[in-house]
Order: structure tokens, then sequence, then C-alpha cells
């Protein structure tokens, strides 16, 4: 079955895929389709220059393969962050100076590699060593430290791969030829990137916790090579692991640059705004009350909460994820619960009260020309004095209030909303001539 007959591009892909790369070979017809497509995705996104060398279409076809390669266990594949691919000749000077190298990785934006030794390593698939293949692990490692996109489950994984690693390498000497490198994560992980594509069986056969977890890192076992080298947990005997493998990576936003909840204070002040204008005036409370409530609750909410984000890294300490519950959570909560109560009502009662002044203050001229006025009564038993709001009414264009005769009484009712606050339902102003609001 030919699974590229119906596009030109794909079957041309393919072809010199089948020629150059052994992963791509051994895939099935429906990995090699996956495998070809992210192909041509990286053939959009990232450019491969030759610095003195001519690059053909094949030599970018294989670049790009071997990202493919990397990140095809993952859900988001891309490095993002890098653009560009530098190809040269052979060993390239850094920086205008004596210094050489085979292959560098920038922060961002550029990965450089030679030729010449890139062809070696290519040739020599079982070394366990491949300049491309360490490139792309600093590579993929500085995307998920540079805190934009990346792929979640790697970056929630890494730190654990990694303690694992530190833990079963500890007292060995020249280990998969890695003792002598930094003891950081970027480098360990791509240094065992290669051995990890190159010697599989030997990386199990040495460090068989560390392979393991590898596996469950990225998300794919080369030694898997009849199932497109799907990740199972059931291929790795527990009698040769220490540290277990969790049955789910655990997600984790240590490397994130951002978190939802950060935004939602901006939620808050949108609700803040609808609350006081179409809210409050039917609630028996006060800006005091509505903050004491919001304090109280956010404090105990964070403490509750705190060690389940902490897991999770979205937040460090418990300033912050009180700051977070004082000004997002609680308050958000607090007001959809407390609005919800305006339409879930008990304990409906009726109460009248003598008018004794009313103050008249003109707000504001709104569109169509509708003069909008304020109108707050103040009644002669103090009823309500602490909550100026609920005695508020806001009409537009209504010469009635203005003519109001005392004395007059309003004329309320009042029930107990779900949250166990007083709600004033209806409000109606009672003169001589009954007219009402």
């Amino acid at each position: 079955m030919d699974f590229f007959s119906n596009n030109s591009r794909q079957q041309q892909v393919s072809n010199v895929l089948e020629k150059y790369n052994l992963y791509f070979r051994n895939l099935s017809q429906k990995g090699k389709h996956k495998f070809v497509k992210r192909v041509l995705s990286f053939e959009k996104e990232m450019a491969v220059i030759g610095k003195g060398i001519q690059i053909t279409d094949d030599m970018r076809l294989i670049l790009y393969s071997y990202i493919t390669q990397l990140t095809f266990g993952l859900k988001d594949y891309f490095l993002s962050g890098y653009d560009y691919i530098n190809v040269y000749p052979d060993s390239f000077s850094l920086k205008n100076n004596d210094e050489f190298s085979d292959g560098v990785t920038y922060n961002n934006k550029i990965i450089g590699i030679s030729w010449k030794k890139f062809s070696e390593g290519h040739l020599l698939v079982a070394d366990g060593e491949n300049i491309f293949f360490y490139q792309l692990g600093m590579a993929l490692v500085q995307t998920v430290k540079n805190g934009a996109t990346f792929d979640q489950h790697f970056a929630s994984y890494l730190d654990n791969w990694f303690d694992v690693f530190t833990k079963e390498n500890k007292g060995k000497s020249n280990v998969l030829n890695i003792v002598d490198i930094d003891n950081e994560v970027d480098f360990v992980f791509a240094k065992l990137l290669e051995i990890f594509f190159e010697k599989p069986l030997t990386f199990q056969e040495e460090l068989p916790n560390t392979y393991a977890h590898f596996c469950l890192l990225m998300n794919q076992n080369p030694l898997q090579i009849d199932l497109d080298y799907v990740y199972k947990k059931e291929f790795f005997t527990t009698e040769n692991l220490i540290y277990n493998l969790p049955e789910k990576v655990k997600k984790t936003y240590k490397y994130n640059s951002s978190h939802w909840s950060y935004y939602l204070p901006i939620f808050t002040a949108i609700l803040l705004f609808i609350f006081r204008f179409h809210v409050m005036e039917h609630m028996v409370i006060n800006w005091f009350e509505i903050l004491s409530i919001i304090f109280v609750v956010s404090i105990f909410t964070s403490i509750i909460m705190f060690k389940k984000v902490q897991e999770k890294a979205i937040y460090f300490n418990l300033l912050e994820c009180w700051i977070i519950n004082l000004l997002g959570f609680v308050p958000i909560g607090f007001l959809l619960f407390v609005t919800a109560g305006l339409w879930i009502n008990f304990n409906e009662q009726v109460t009248y009260h003598d008018i004794e002044k009313i103050d008249i203050n003109e707000i504001q001229i709104r569109k169509r020309g509708l003069q909008i006025e304020s109108f707050t009564f103040y009644f002669n038993d103090k009823f309500l004095n602490d909550y100026p709001i609920t005695r508020t009414i806001d009409i537009a264009n209504n010469e009635m209030f203005q003519n109001i005769q005392l004395p007059a009484q309003m004329k309320l009712t009042i029930c107990k909303g779900i949250a166990g606050f007083d709600m004033i339902k209806y409000k109606e102003v009672i003169t001589n001539e009954h007219t009402g609001y």
C-alpha cells in the first residue's frame, strides 16, 4: 500500500527518509504517515541555512527527521523559539575567536552544527555519539527553561527523571562515558539522548532505572521496534527497577512563565463592577462586610490548597497563594455564589418604613438623552442605615420621585438568599396617591 500516493511531496519525503533514516524504516505505515507529516511541519517552521556549504533538499530533510525522531513521542513537538539550523562544512569558530566547535545551541533562535561531524555520527549509528542529537537535546531542555511553549508531559517529568539518574549514577565511574560532563540536567540529558537512540540496549543494561524513566520522559522506547517505539510500562520488569515508574505523570507548572490563575484578579475587577451596580442594591450587605468575608475565607482556603498547588509548582510560597486567593479565587466564588442567591429565596416578609427625607443626585447623561438620577431614602426608624445602596433607586427621566410629598412610606419585600444574607426583592414608595415603584 502506497500511503502517500496522492501527495507527491509526502512521497518524496518518504523516499528520502527510507534511504537515510533507520528509525523511520522500522515504523508501521501509520507511524510513517505521522512521521512525514511532522517532518513537513518542521520544514515550514525551521530554516536550514548553509554557512559556507550548499544545502540540498536531502540534507534538509535528514536534519528535520532527527528533530522528528527526538520529539516523536511528544504531543507538542516543536522546539519553540528555535528558528534556524546553521550548517557549517567543518568545525567553526565561536564569537570570532580561536575557539572552535562542532556544535552549539544558543538560548534561542539558533542551533549550529558541523556537517562533517554530523555525517560521521550519522554513518556510525551505534557508537553512541551524534552531534546533532546532542544539540537537539540541549535545545529541548532550553525550550522548557525559557518557559515558552513546550510539551507539558516532558517538562513535568524532567526533574523527576534527573533525580532518578542522580541517585542511580551516584558512586559509579565512567558509566556510558558521562562521568566527565557537567552534572546539570541539560548536559546530562543531551549526552544520554545520543546513547538513547544509538545504543538503547547498552543504556538499559548500564542504567536500567534511568533508561526506564527516560522512556517515560520521552514517551517512547527505541527497543520497542515492532510497536512504533511506543512507551509501555509493562515492558520494564520491576525486578530491575528500584525507582518505580508512575502510572501517570503528574502535571506541574514549574517551568511555565504564567498560569491562568494569575489573571483571575482581572475578572474579579469586572465582576465587582457588575456586582456593585446590579446586585448590591438588592443585598443587605456593605463593602466592609464583603471584604472581611473575602479576607478571612482567603486565608483558610490558601492554607488548605497550598500543598496541592505547591506540588504542581503553580505557587512556591504561601504568600503568593494567598494573594491570588484574596484577589481572584475567593472574590469570584463569593460574588457568583451570592449573586445566585437573588433567584433562590427563603422566608419572604414585607415591612413598611416611614420616609424621613430623600436625597436626589444627578448621576450622568446617558445615550438618547436619558438623565439618570439617584434617589436615596432615609427612614425614621433608621432601618438599613448601614446599607445605603439598598436605600437607593436610580431612575431615568422620571419626575415622580422629584415631586414626592412627605409623609410617605417605603414598602420593602425582604427574603433570605441562599448565602444567608437578606435580599431586597422589591421596593415600593407609597404616597397619598398610592404611586409606587
